[in-house]
């Protein structure tokens, strides 16, 4: 375990519709899991996982207004986060910020559909950027039930 006590977890891919995406992850070889919706964040998620590379978060908009949608105004489709599993996220943004890191918290942890109601939390990193953490480890990843 690193000095943080982060595990890497996935990248976040915004996209204004996940189709694409979701063509170009399963030439490379990945397998889409269910979509769900989000009330609480206001998106629509997928995880997409490989037998070899990074796990891929696809999040798209839904009809309600949501972060996401400024995202991806501003830049259009991007990987705009990167997510780490934390036993305890307090712990990990206090040592991020002895090493004097600025964080910035947006907003308190709330539990996460797509990961089976582990509470998770955003913040930004200033130089870095934005990143997730999810609080304790997720269900097994056959909790997904990925698909082809």
């Amino acid at each position: 375990m690193n000095r943080f006590g982060l595990r890497f977890h996935h990248f976040g891919l915004a996209v204004p519709n996940p189709c694409a995406a979701f063509r170009f992850l399963r030439a490379l070889g990945y397998r889409r899991g269910p979509a769900v919706f989000d009330p609480l964040q206001q998106v629509n998620l997928a995880l997409c996982a490989h037998e070899e590379m990074p796990d891929v978060e696809v999040i798209w908009p839904s009809e309600t207004p949501s972060p996401i949608d400024r995202i991806l105004k501003r830049g259009g489709p991007m990987v705009y986060h990167l997510c780490y599993v934390a036993e305890s996220p307090d712990a990990a943004i206090g040592a991020m910020e002895a090493t004097g890191l600025n964080i910035i918290a947006h907003g308190e942890p709330k539990p996460a559909v797509l990961f089976g109601g582990q509470p998770v939390s955003f913040y930004s990193i200033s130089d870095i950027g934005l990143i997730e953490l999810i609080q304790g480890e997720p269900p097994p990843i056959s909790f997904y039930a990925r698909s082809t």
